[in-house]
């Protein structure tokens, strides 16, 4: 029932409807009962709330919709979506408006549960940033020109996704307000699709990345995802086992015998990307900041020559590889737009799945939500194998437990304290 109210407050309500609906509340709680003139005046605007919602049955058009939407677009930019819409019916059609119809996804009351709970356990009187908004996008109603019978019309809706994922655009809404320009009566044209949030990214300033180059299993076989593509080095006799792939058919022509090409492993930096995904349902916010500091890195890093594994621990443990000719930012991008947070406490795995890939590791890169005792010990591991780590540690806005970095022999090389929703500054 209260989606329903929701959705209606958003969709049916054109903005002087909304106006007058603010108006009567005001006038209902705020009026004394005795007062008559402000009671007559709701009542005057209840019932042309009342006459505006009983005419938006009587909307009956026909109409198509054409449109082609983004794949991929990022969480807290605007985006564009042009929209073709022909008018199929037999009349001409005027004042009508086109509402693109987004399916977001139902609030759980764990959501609920989770944003109420600061203010009810940590007061303070000092300001804080806003919390996310549960609304998944939001949209406004673009207005069409008039259509005649079989005619056709373009606007450009603009949308904005407030929160990473998949984002659903259910169809269009094509509707008309009443004479009184309160509520919308709607024609809705179902075509369902799909748009990937990706998350939020912050500018990172230039950087001289942890560690230094790694010999690599593989070589560039692995980098680059195409046969057997080590650095070519000269040419040599044949010798017994060699591969056949590997003769050069030129010279064993010229010389009459066989000669092969030579190549050797090669030696480049690979960095781990680890992502701290356990946190309780109050700490949302604070995750999402941590997927957006790691997104960051994640554009960067295969741009600079150099392999970055991501690394985090969901429904099931993630380890993807980008960079040289390996997979494209955009995928760990799309990887991070599906990441959740974990409720459990499987800490133990990730820290496994870090130490199983150390060994061909340059250095690493942790984004934690926490700065206890295992977040510690797995950087005192890495240290122990002589692999540079840098942390970057999430913390809520006005914390008032002082950061404690632990002991000495806990620290990593490099300890940043980011505030959320002061990380870009």
């Amino acid at each position: 029932m209260g989606r329903r109210l929701a959705t209606a407050w958003r969709q049916r309500l054109t903005p002087a409807g909304k106006a007058v609906v603010v108006t009567l509340g005001l006038a209902l709680c705020a009026s004394d009962p005795e007062q008559t003139l402000a009671w007559q005046l709701a009542g005057v605007l209840l019932g042309l709330l009342g006459m505006s919602w009983i005419m938006t049955p009587f909307f009956r058009g026909r109409f198509d919709v054409e449109r082609h939407p983004p794949r991929l677009v990022t969480a807290g930019e605007p985006f564009h979506l042009r929209v073709r819409v022909w008018n199929l019916g037999r009349r001409r059609e005027r004042g009508l408006e086109y509402v693109e119809d987004l399916g977001d996804p139902p609030v759980t009351l764990a959501e609920l549960e989770a944003r109420m709970r600061p203010g009810r356990y940590n007061r303070s009187f000092r300001l804080s940033p806003p919390l996310p908004p549960i609304r998944m996008s939001r949209t406004e109603a673009a207005p069409l020109p008039e259509l005649p019978p079989g005619g056709a019309a373009e606007v450009v809706v603009p949308i904005v996704a407030f929160r990473r994922g998949p984002l659903v655009l259910r169809g269009g809404l094509v509707g008309r307000p009443d004479p009184f320009g309160l509520v919308r009566s709607f024609c809705r044209v179902r075509r369902p699709h799909t748009v990937l949030v990706l998350p939020r990214r912050y500018p990172l300033p230039p950087m001289a990345l942890p560690g230094a180059t790694a010999y690599q299993r593989g070589s560039m076989a692995m980098a680059a995802g195409v046969g057997e593509s080590e650095e070519f080095v000269a040419l040599r006799e044949y010798r017994r086992g060699d591969s056949l792939r590997r003769i050069h058919w030129r010279s064993t022509a010229r010389l009459g015998e066989p000669v092969v090409k030579e190549f050797q492993d090669e030696f480049f930096t690979r960095h781990a990307l680890v992502l701290d995904t356990f946190c309780e349902a109050a700490a949302d916010a604070l995750f999402e900041e941590a997927v957006a500091v790691a997104a960051s890195f994640a554009c960067t890093i295969p741009d600079l020559d150099s392999l970055l594994d991501l690394m985090f621990v969901g429904p099931q443990t993630v380890c993807v590889t980008s960079g040289r000719g390996l997979g494209h930012a955009q995928q760990l991008l799309e990887v991070l737009a599906a990441a959740r947070p974990c409720r459990e406490n499987r800490f133990d795995q990730l820290r496994s799945l870090v130490l199983e890939h150390a060994d061909r590791l340059s250095g690493v890169i942790l984004v934690a939500l926490e700065w206890d005792r295992r977040r510690r010990e797995l950087v005192r591991r890495l240290r122990a194998l002589r692999i540079p780590v840098w942390a970057l540690v999430l913390r809520a806005p006005f914390e008032k437990q002082p950061f404690r970095p632990g002991p000495p022999g806990d620290q990593p090389d490099r300890l940043v304290v980011l505030e959320a929703g002061r990380v870009e500054a």
